[in-house]
């Protein structure tokens, strides 16, 4: 049996991304203690997956593009706004679903009952799995309108821009083998610890992951502040179409963006490259562009 560390040429990062992106039409950051801030902007490296940032729309450096936007500094409207904070996010891979919890699993966790997030889940035999999950994952994101002026700059032609990110305390991220296991994940929590009377302690309960995880790769992290920025809405302007009798529809705002795909040919089940045979054809790359679609089953 095979492990991701047995393959050199595998790439699990990428494999990863592939899988949550194709979910949720976003990209998950491997390293969520590194934040990748709304505004920012630069292309994905081909090797490893890592957003490359070349810059941001909110430095000194960026104002006179904001002008030629047409974008009003002084009101503020290109600055982020947050969205109200949900109480968790969960996603995983097409070829996982959630079932019946593990009860014999976690017969020796106590605290499983409370558990703020919980959930055991099944990877189908001889494909590979994604999960990540957020406790109170809260959303920060230009504006549609700040956004569609931003379309306007040639830089965007040929840069990918982070519109959303996603900023939570406490993240989990799982990327199993082909072995088709079933595992359970829960974020545990304790009540504070009592002191004495006029001592000042952080009063926050402490919480940290818990799983039977018995093979694959897991990654996450605990804290009490919103630290943590394990995905991120990457987009690019649309190209416009090079079809004469079909004319590009009119589109304003969010519309004149588009998800900005993987740089890389697509991954078998172990993280290879799959082989990609080029032959001419008479469709462009914008159009190939134009016609992915990205399926999503949450909200943010």
């Amino acid at each position: 049996m095979w492990s991701w560390d047995m393959q050199p040429n595998s790439h699990a990062q990428r494999k990863f991304i592939e899988l949550i992106l194709d979910r949720t039409g976003k990209y998950p950051n491997w390293d969520p203690p590194s934040e990748i801030p709304v505004g920012s902007y630069g292309s994905i490296d081909k090797a490893t997956g890592n957003l490359i940032l070349q810059g941001s729309i909110y430095s000194d450096d960026f104002k006179d593009h904001l002008i030629d936007a047409g974008i009003n500094i002084e009101s503020g409207e290109h600055l982020p706004e947050e969205c109200p904070e949900e109480p968790e996010f969960t996603t995983w891979s097409k070829n996982v679903k959630q079932i019946e919890l593990n009860v014999d699993s976690q017969r020796n966790v106590p605290e499983i009952d409370t558990a703020a997030i919980k959930g055991t889940w099944q990877v189908k035999k001889g494909t590979t799995g994604a999960v990540l999950l957020m406790n109170k994952p809260r959303t920060k994101r230009i504006t549609s309108d700040a956004v569609g002026k931003l379309a306007t700059l040639r830089l965007f032609q040929s840069m990918r821009l982070v519109t959303k990110a996603v900023y939570c305390p406490a993240f989990s991220m799982y990327l199993s083998d082909t072995s088709g296991e079933s595992f359970s994940i829960a974020l545990l929590g304790s009540a504070p610890i009592a002191e004495p009377v006029g001592t000042v302690t952080n009063s926050m309960a402490t919480m940290r992951w818990w799983s039977d995880t018995q093979t694959g790769l897991t990654r996450n992290g605990c804290k009490t502040e919103h630290c943590y920025s394990p995905l991120y809405e990457l987009l690019h302007v649309r190209h416009p179409r090079n079809r004469r009798a079909t004319p590009s529809p009119i589109r304003t705002g969010e519309m004149l963006w588009i998800a900005s795909p993987v740089p890389w040919a697509p991954l078998r089940e172990d993280g290879t490259e799959v082989p990609i045979y080029i032959h001419n054809s008479d469709s462009s790359d914008s159009e190939l562009e134009d016609d992915i679609q990205v399926h999503s089953n949450e909200h943010l």
